[in-house]
């Protein structure tokens, strides 16, 4: 399990691209105060930047740098299909956000975007807008789709304000998801039953080798601790699951941690889910040349690849036995192709 480059430190945002159309917006304001020493570029519009062709993204990913953009309509896109929209019938994701701090080699964000850098849209009340005609029933929302929400929440309070809008709005559901340690952002809000914070899992030589400037499980079991303990419904994930020789030796031993750490009775929900992503988007990441992730021989159907039926089903065998001596089956869910 050969890794074909390493992480590096990244420099955050020397340069600011900003359009003209927002320079004066507070928001805009108030992340180039946080920037002061970053260069500041002005532009037409954010996709002259961020849709350019021919960059490199690995090299981006290495000193990414954030524009500051006017969204326009759609503000809301139905739920993916790779997913879990847990039975709502309203299920969404918010591009509010697009592009990670992180940079994890399996992440379909590569593969998708040409830029590693990130948009920050800075008309958040637009996105607020666009939610209410769905608020006459239950509805969920996840916002951290294309981003990590809490990752970036230093600049602007996004999940905050995201949390505070729910609380006004009683058929509101969010999901935010992320692998951030930075649950102090948040911690001082009012807990709320509508909101479940997701973190993301993975065994520690998989962190290593895959999931570049993230914090380590020691510091993601820690926060999801404090999380739980301050009262939060708290969904933790371990996927994708990432199959090699070692599965047995990494993803048991996973489950183990994690119920040491937290008391399973206190636990919202676990999901439990294998490596499956577009073909489309894999064969761009392909090109990329970062990864062995990227090269394994996936089974395709229906434009998706995964580990196919026999390995995805042992994974989730191995995993739910290991899982259900902690917790019922009742609050596990799994993600397999049908």
């Amino acid at each position: 399990m050969n890794h074909l480059s390493k992480p590096s430190h990244c420099d955050f945002f020397s340069h600011l691209y900003i359009e003209e159309s927002v320079k004066n917006e507070p928001l805009t304001c108030k992340i180039k105060e946080k920037f002061s020493d970053s260069k500041i570029i002005f532009i037409k519009h954010y996709k002259d930047v961020f849709n350019r062709p021919n960059q490199d993204f690995a090299i981006q990913s290495k000193s990414k740098n954030l524009i500051l953009a006017r969204r326009e309509a759609p503000f809301l896109y139905e739920g993916s299909f790779y997913s879990d929209g847990f039975e709502y019938e309203h299920f969404f994701y918010t591009p509010s956000i697009l592009g990670c701090l992180y940079d994890c080699d399996y992440c379909y964000l590569s593969g998708m975007y040409n830029s590693a850098n990130s948009v920050f849209f800075v008309n958040t009340q637009d996105f607020f807008d666009a939610v209410l005609p769905y608020l006459h029933k239950p509805t969920l929302i996840a916002i951290s789709y294309d981003t990590d929400t809490l990752a970036i929440e230093s600049l602007s309070d996004h999940t905050k304000e995201w949390i505070e809008f729910a609380q006004k709005h009683p058929n509101l559901h969010l999901e935010i998801r992320t692998k951030s340690a930075n649950f102090k952002a948040i911690k001082a809000l009012h807990v709320s039953d509508q909101i479940v914070l997701a973190w993301t899992l993975s065994p520690q030589k998989i962190i290593e080798l895959y999931e570049h400037k993230t914090p380590s499980l020691q510091r993601r079991l820690s926060t999801i601790k404090e999380a739980i303990d301050a009262g939060w419904r708290v969904r933790v994930c371990i996927d994708p699951v990432i199959y090699n020789e070692e599965f047995h030796e990494l993803y048991p031993p996973l489950i183990e941690q994690l119920f040491a750490t937290i008391e399973a009775d206190k636990l919202f929900q676990l999901t439990l889910g294998s490596f499956r992503m577009s073909s489309v988007h894999l064969k761009k990441i392909k090109k990329l040349r970062r990864s062995d992730i990227a090269y394994y021989p996936y089974e395709v159907k229906e434009n998706i690849v995964s580990y196919g039926k026999t390995i995805e089903q042992n994974i989730l065998h191995v995993m739910l036995d290991k899982a259900m001596q902690y917790i019922e089956k009742e609050r596990i869910r799994t993600w397999q192709l049908q």
